[in-house]
């Protein structure tokens, strides 16, 4: 109860700060990923923690009446849209979707496709959240200028409230639109031929990986190599 007392009271203070749609934050995020040496995916444990990963997408897609461009009427029950995504994809009980492909992609770059470490584990060691605040009514859409700047204060909430070590971000348009306040340019990465980014929120360094949308012209193992340097 006193876990369910304090989930609620983040999600009130992260909806006061504009945050429509609520991040799902796994059991074990605290406990943060690494790697070892062979480049194997860690899970941390409270003995043993790794980094706190925040994983950054940029829109749901809606076709109901919620998204009607110039008018958005956010449903009461859309504040757990993002969750309910993540959970249904966990669910083995469901009937496998396409969509379901691109977190499945993103599982493998950060596991290697390692046989061992299942699903529920891997999402349960990291936060997901959707940067737009407002729903797109199809895939490949991007949001108009507004939607990137109204979702800024409501991204500083989340990583306020949650402290991320690193953020990846899905997709160079996305993080193309990130806000500039309280950041800098990070280190040169030449594997993806960028610079990353770094957030100073209240004396905390952030680091920001921009990376492929794993949706399409995606290589896990690829990426699995370019995540693995950046993490260590």
């Amino acid at each position: 109860m006193i876990k369910d007392d304090k989930k609620d009271t983040k999600d009130k203070e992260l909806q006061e700060a504009s945050v429509k749609f609520l991040p799902f934050v796994g059991d074990n995020y605290e406990h943060g990923i690494s790697f070892d040496k062979d480049g194997n995916l860690v899970l941390g444990t409270e003995e043993n923690q790794g980094k706190k990963v925040l994983v950054l997408g940029e829109s749901h897609y809606c076709d109901g009446d919620c998204c009607d461009c110039g008018n958005f009427k956010l449903h009461k029950e859309c504040a757990e849209f993002t969750r309910n995504v993540i959970n249904e994809y966990l669910d083995e009980s469901k009937e496998r979707q396409n969509w379901m492909r691109t977190f499945l992609k993103f599982e493998r770059a950060l596991s290697n496709a390692d046989p061992n470490i299942d699903s529920n584990s891997i999402w349960n060691h990291l936060i997901f959240y959707n940067y737009l605040q407002r729903p797109l009514r199809g895939t490949r859409m991007a949001g108009g200028s507004k939607d990137y700047e109204n979702a800024a204060t409501p991204f500083y909430a989340i990583l306020k409230m949650f402290k991320p070590d690193c953020v990846i971000v899905w997709g160079r348009r996305l993080f193309a639109n990130l806000p500039y306040k309280h950041g800098e340019e990070g280190e040169y990465m030449p594997s993806i031929d960028s610079c990353t980014w770094n957030y100073q929120i209240y004396g905390h360094t952030i680091k920001v990986l921009p990376i492929y949308h794993p949706s399409v012209g995606f290589s896990w193992d690829y990426w699995h190599e370019v995540i693995v340097d950046f993490l260590k």
